[in-house]
């Protein structure tokens, strides 16, 4: 019994609060932030709408995981931001984070992985729609 209330409810809960707390902040950073101009001056390199994307994307992923809604897109689309970040910021630095390596991106991965696996669990808005559709 235990293990099964773990599973289904604390285990999915978790990780989408923990990823919550991180996409939120991290893209309320990005739109909001003085001079950032609604996500679409943080990062030079990029073209504005690809920052745009980014910015808005953690931020409304996160809020999406906090409410547990769509929470498999949601968390697909966060790992594509990680895998970007990865690719244009993270890789030639190597694994390590002591050195602006890529080590936390991984973990972020892992944890959209088991969500995209593994759903958002009993207190998500997505089991709401899923119990209403087959009544």
């Amino acid at each position: 019994m235990f293990e099964t209330v773990t599973q289904r409810l604390v285990i999915p809960l978790l990780l989408r609060l923990g990823l919550a707390v991180i996409f939120i902040y991290h893209g309320l950073d990005l739109v909001g932030g003085e001079g950032h101009n609604w996500g679409t001056s943080w990062n030079p390199e990029l073209p504005a709408a690809v920052q745009a994307a980014v910015a808005w994307g953690e931020l409304l992923g996160g809020i999406a995981l906090a409410l547990g809604f769509l929470t498999r897109p949601a968390a697909a689309g966060i790992a594509i931001i990680m895998i970007g970040a990865i690719a244009t910021v993270h890789w030639p630095k190597g694994f390590d984070v002591r050195h602006g390596g890529f080590e936390y991106n991984f973990a972020i991965l892992v944890m959209c992985a088991a969500l995209i696996v593994g759903g958002g669990g009993t207190l998500a808005v997505d089991r709401w729609f899923r119990l209403k559709r087959r009544t």
